[in-house]
């Protein structure tokens, strides 16, 4: 793992910036609080001048209350009334009574009467003669009540118009929820709360605060005497709200953008300056004082360090050199992208091309990359031979990985030249020929190399592959041990089928894995066969069936009459046992092998063709065939093949679209199934046909792309893979046999075509059709109404779904004896359409019902024609 590295003067810049950071953090904390303790005395003073104003407020009520009192003494002095009544005298001046600072007043006379203003029982229920006793002449006083009431009483004496005595009023002022006083205290402070508060009896005679103001949080307090004419030691506190506003930040900003904006510019100035001083000089003197000593003493240890250790490396490098530029072998060094790092004389002289090259790969031969690769990978032993045309010299190279100074794997490529030694070997072998038997004994190097590749496989490859696969393999083997004896003639295109049948049941690969093409003509030839070409046509099979190119085509020819040329697409440069078997089996046939670009291999075959055992059957022009495709894949494939043949195809999707949509023809040559993994599609299909025409025996085909599990004997399936010879030949035995008549129309005199209507409901009414001994066609839509029409111009036609009036009149006005019925009534329906109304859902009664009354109406029109 590669060391962490770490720049100092990045270190240090970050440490001063958060030096600075920290230091202007402070800072603002501390311009915050200072305007907030400037602010907070501020609102302090603030707060006292509010309480005067507030005692202020609260004398001038209790002075309006004393002029209030002595408007009812004089009221009561200058005025005549009748003794009892003075209430009704008092309340005739409402406007004072009500509008005054009183709440309520109560009159003691001297004769012990007493006048009770009606206003008092609705602060308090209590008996005020024992209240009255804590009066104070001329002076306020707080009295609590027995209910709970909190009351200011102010007592004065009342005189007659002769200045006598006549008795005593007293004065009240409720404390308990007095919103007057409380909302002139508020007002005239502008304050959020006030109390009042009698510090001699313990007890709180006036609190209010502001509605919707909350006093839970932070707030200021002002709790100073009340100065007062109440005969009360009372304390009056007023309260205001408090929280740290925005306007705090706002006051402090100036400020704490003043210091930030220094603190920055004096990071970039110390930063300015450590380059300047310290860096700076430390990269000076490192880069230009390699031969004198740097002045800087800090740093003359490091330096002689490095000095010491670079003269080792450069003396260790010269050594290497002369060491790598004196063996008589080529020497290539390579880092982990194979980047050429060092290459000898020798190497140099092999690969001119070394010098403009960047990569091994950009000079050394293709066929010694793979071995590259798997050296750069980390796998030991690798060794490779190379032989230079020009030179004149063969190299055997061996590969050895290290790791080099980044803990990277690296590459070392050491080539001997070993065009002697291989000479010597060649004469000896010429002087000690191999029997036959020893030169076709098999290639351990080809075998070890196909081995490990089958190890390599995903774990998800079954194990009946891998065993089909081996016993492939040593029938291949054991046809290449033995002599050619036994030839026989067959057509070469059953060769290519049975061959592929074996290798698909082996290996249980889909038909369609291979593209084989192999035309009739070319598969027609009678050619010798023999256990060689067989076991060449089987190693060509198992090459194109299991390698993962996008292509895998096999291509058989006859380009002369006596010359076969095969073809074969695959991707097995990597797996030479392939290669062996082909070159072992060509050339016991007499072949040449010769290797194209784009991954082709060509083979050329003289082969010997017997012309006279030829076959001449051929298919009949213009046969019909029906192509039933189901899932099979290569659909479009099989279309072209019959075409090719000269026969006519009706494509059909499925098999229900074959049974409800079938065209006009009567009768089908031979019905071509297609299956991939819809087996029980095909089967139904097949037990249908034989249960409609009672036959066992029919001109039925099954194309499988897999090996089917379930093989019928009454039909014909294509066995190996597909190609044209081999489908030819399928068709030639199927149409053999009587052909498949679709419907049975033809005896009748009218025939009923469907138009529209669901997958299901068409399944309906065809059954219930089919054992009515109708014979039915199906259209999807009257677009193409011709087609059925011109050749049943009596048909009936019902209409399962609403179609469109101008193809209804126009049907009706090239075929006139037609008639249209329709099973439901919709917009714009043209007069012409007979409409039977059959209510969903279309059951069996129902549609036998709706048959015989359409019979019957037919009937009576064709009669009143």
């Amino acid at each position: 793992m590669a060391a962490v590295t770490e720049s100092l003067q990045r270190r240090l810049q970050q440490k001063s910036l958060l030096l600075m950071g920290a230091i202007f953090l402070v800072v603002a904390l501390l311009s915050v609080f200072f305007i907030e303790t400037l602010t907070q005395a501020a609102k302090d003073k603030n707060l006292v001048l509010k309480h005067q104003v507030a005692e202020q407020a609260f004398n001038a009520y209790l002075a309006r209350a004393e002029d209030e009192m002595k408007f009812i003494g004089q009221d009561l002095s200058s005025s005549d009334y009748i003794a009892g009544r003075e209430l009704d005298l008092l309340f005739s001046h409402h406007e004072v009574l009500f509008f005054g600072g009183l709440d309520f007043f109560y009159i003691e006379w001297a004769n012990g009467n007493s006048s009770m203003d009606p206003r008092a029982r609705l602060f308090t229920k209590t008996d005020f003669k024992a209240v009255i006793g804590a009066g104070l002449l001329n002076r306020w006083a707080s009295v609590k009540t027995d209910d709970g009431a909190s009351l200011l009483m102010l007592k004065t004496k009342l005189l007659s118009a002769e200045k006598d005595s006549t008795g005593f009023l007293y004065g009240f002022i409720s404390l308990n929820d007095n919103l007057t006083l409380a909302n002139e205290l508020l007002e005239s402070a502008g304050v959020s709360a006030v109390r009042i508060y009698d510090v001699s009896h313990n007890r709180v005679l006036l609190e209010e605060r502001k509605a919707g103001v909350n006093l839970s949080n932070n707030t200021l307090r002002a709790s100073l005497p009340l100065v007062s004419p109440i005969q009360a030691n009372l304390q009056l506190d007023v309260i205001e709200a408090h929280s740290i506003s925005s306007a705090i930040f706002t006051n402090a900003l100036p400020l704490i953008l003043s210091v930030g904006v220094v603190l920055l510019v004096f990071y970039f100035l110390l930063a300015r300056q450590m380059k300047i001083l310290i860096f700076q000089p430390i990269e000076t003197v490192v880069y230009k004082h390699q031969e004198e000593l740097i002045p800087y003493i800090e740093l003359q240890p490091i330096q002689r360090q490095n000095r010491q250790l670079m003269a080792e490396i450069q003396a260790k490098n010269k050594r290497f050199l002369l060491l790598s530029d004196s063996i008589n072998s080529a020497v290539i060094f390579c880092n982990e992208v194979a980047e050429v790092e060092l290459i000898n004389s020798e190497a140099r002289h092999v690969f001119p091309d070394s010098v403009k090259a960047r990569t091994l790969f950009d000079f050394m031969p293709i066929a010694s990359h793979r071995s590259i690769q798997d050296a750069l990978k980390g796998n030991i032993g690798i060794t490779f031979d190379l032989t230079m045309n020009d030179l004149g010299r063969i190299y055997q190279w061996q590969a050895y990985t290290f790791r080099n100074e980044n803990d990277y794997r690296g590459l070392l490529l050491v080539g001997k030249n070993i065009t002697r030694e291989t000479s010597l070997t060649w004469q000896l072998e010429q002087l000690h020929p191999l029997s036959s038997l020893v030169e076709k004994k098999v290639d351990t190097d080809a075998i070890l190399n196909e081995l490990n590749y089958l190890s390599t496989l995903p774990d998800h490859i079954e194990s009946s592959h891998l065993q089909g696969w081996m016993t492939l393999l040593l029938s291949v083997l054991d046809d290449i041990s033995q002599q050619e004896t036994d030839v026989s003639y067959l057509p070469l295109g059953d060769i290519f089928r049975q061959e592929s049948d074996r290798v698909m049941a082996a290996m249980g690969m889909e038909a369609t894995r291979a593209v084989v093409d192999c035309s009739v003509e070319s598969g027609s030839k009678v050619v010798a066969i023999g256990k060689h070409f067989r076991g060449l046509v089987r190693t060509l099979l198992m090459m194109v069936m299991s390698n993962d190119m996008a292509e895998r085509r096999l291509s058989i020819r006859f380009i002369s009459d006596m010359e076969l040329e095969i073809i074969a697409m695959n991707d097995m440069a990597f797996r030479p046992l392939f290669f062996w078997m082909i070159k072992m089996l060509s050339e016991s046939l007499g072949g040449q092998k010769q290797t194209l670009q784009n991954n082709a291999l060509q083979l050329n075959l003289m082969m010997e063709v017997n012309h006279s055992a030829e076959e001449t059957l051929s298919l009949k022009p213009n046969q019909v065939i029906a192509w039933v495709a189901n899932d099979y894949p290569y659909a479009s494939n099989i279309t072209e093949a019959l075409q090719r043949f000269g026969l006519e195809v009706e494509v059909y999707a499925s098999s229900d679209s074959f049974f409800t949509q079938s065209s006009v023809l009567t009768k089908f040559d031979a019905v071509l199934i297609g299956c991939d993994k819809d087996v029980q599609s095909q089967i139904d299909m097949t037990l249908a046909l034989k249960l409609k025409h009672k036959r066992d025996h029919l001109p039925v085909i099954w194309l499988n792309s897999r090996f089917p599990l379930h093989i019928d004997d009454s039909v014909y399936t294509l066995q190996g893979c597909f190609f044209d010879y081999n489908l030819y030949q399928v068709l030639l035995k199927a149409c053999e046999e009587d052909g498949i008549s679709i419907a049975h129309y033809n005896e009748e005199e009218v025939c009923w075509v469907m138009v529209g209507g669901s997958r299901v409901t068409k399944a309906i009414w065809y059954n219930e059709l089919d054992q009515c001994t109708i014979a039915t066609q199906w259209l999807a839509d009257l677009v193409d109404y011709d087609v059925v029409l011109s050749y049943q111009p009596n048909a009936i036609i019902v209409l399962l779904e609403p179609q469109p009036p101008a193809v209804i009149l126009a049907a009706q006005a090239a075929f006139p004896n037609v008639r249209f019925y329709a099973v439901q009534k919709w917009l714009e329906m043209p007069d012409n359409v007979v409409v039977f109304d059959l209510v969903s859902p279309n059951s069996g009664e129902k549609i036998r019902f709706f048959a015989k009354d359409v019979m019957q109406h037919n009937t009576n029109s064709r009669s009143n024609e």
